[in-house]
């Protein structure tokens, strides 16, 4: 059974609530989740606060349609491959491991362990020979990056490619680790927009509403992409999204839970302005997710 991508939108709520208040010098009050008591345009939280009603919408944002279901089953995938080589790669030197973007599309569950076991094979095979080429720590003479070696197959069908990075300034707490990672798709910046106006539109209907009450409106995004997206690409995005809808929200926020145990906070856009804090103490913040609260719940 598919591993549940994960559900942050209540503790992201309160991580940009407690950034309000810390900016607004201020306590909310009088919090809801209209999804919940079912009062108001269904939105995930609203509160009070600074004599504003502040309603927060919440979306996870992806680089290309499917990407978290993806991400899931991309994580169980590599999982045993990464158990069986990852500090058993040939020392000294990092290894890099770059699959297709969905390398388990199309493969029937008997399948997996089969494809798996044939691609260590591969890179165990490979490994050896890029080390055989280099056996030594090159020295400083050689420059900063050293000597880095590249091989490409298809296993099973499944396209890798395997990069090996050996250094002076290379940690030796890298040696003989392997890191595996994803090919990004080929037009996956224009993929990004689209699957941000698909959000937008599906997410700021619902905050107009609030708006013509007289609340604020704020859009929170997540994100939980290490590979492909930052705070940066993800605003370039929205700014493009935006164009010519008539319902922009008043803020627009980002919480990227990419590490597990710090989630960082931005504000993207307030009232059409990017980085509206860029030069201020409210910059950015941190927040350990297990001193958030899932607010709103019932």
């Amino acid at each position: 059974m598919p591993a549940k991508p994960i559900d942050n939108e209540r503790r992201a709520c309160d991580a940009v609530a407690r950034v309000l208040e810390e900016r607004h010098s201020a306590t909310r009050a009088n919090a809801i989740s209209p999804e919940d008591v079912r009062v108001g345009p269904p939105v995930e939280y609203v509160f009070d606060l600074a004599s504003r009603t502040y309603a927060l919408e919440h979306a996870v944002v992806e680089a290309f349609d499917g990407q978290i279901h993806k991400d899931v089953d991309f994580a169980a995938f590599v999982a045993p491959i990464e158990t069986a080589l990852d500090r058993h790669m040939p020392s000294p030197g990092s290894y890099r491991l770059t699959f297709a973007i969905h390398p388990s599309q199309g493969l029937k569950p008997k399948r997996i362990p089969e494809v798996q076991a044939a691609i260590i094979a591969w890179v165990r095979e490979a490994a050896a020979a890029m080390h055989a080429e280099c056996p030594a720590v090159p020295t400083q003479s050689r420059g900063p990056h050293g000597n880095e070696s590249h091989r490409r197959g298809t296993v099973e069908g499944v396209d890798l490619h395997l990069h090996r990075e050996i250094g002076w300034s290379l940690p030796e707490v890298a040696y003989g680790r392997i890191f595996c990672g994803r090919f990004a798709p080929p037009d996956y910046k224009t993929l990004r927009v689209e699957r941000m106006r698909a959000a937008l539109a599906k997410k700021l209907p619902k905050l107009q509403s609030w708006k013509d009450t007289g609340a604020r409106s704020v859009l929170l995004l997540e994100n939980r992409d290490l590979s492909l997206s930052n705070h940066v690409v993800i605003l370039e995005a929205a700014e493009e999204a935006l164009k010519g809808r008539r319902d922009a929200p008043d803020e627009i926020w980002l919480v990227d839970t990419t590490i597990s145990t710090e989630w960082n906070v931005w504000c993207l856009m307030r009232d059409g302005l990017s980085f509206p804090d860029e030069e201020t103490p409210f910059r950015y913040r941190d927040f350990r997710p297990g001193d958030l609260a899932d607010v709103g719940a019932v």
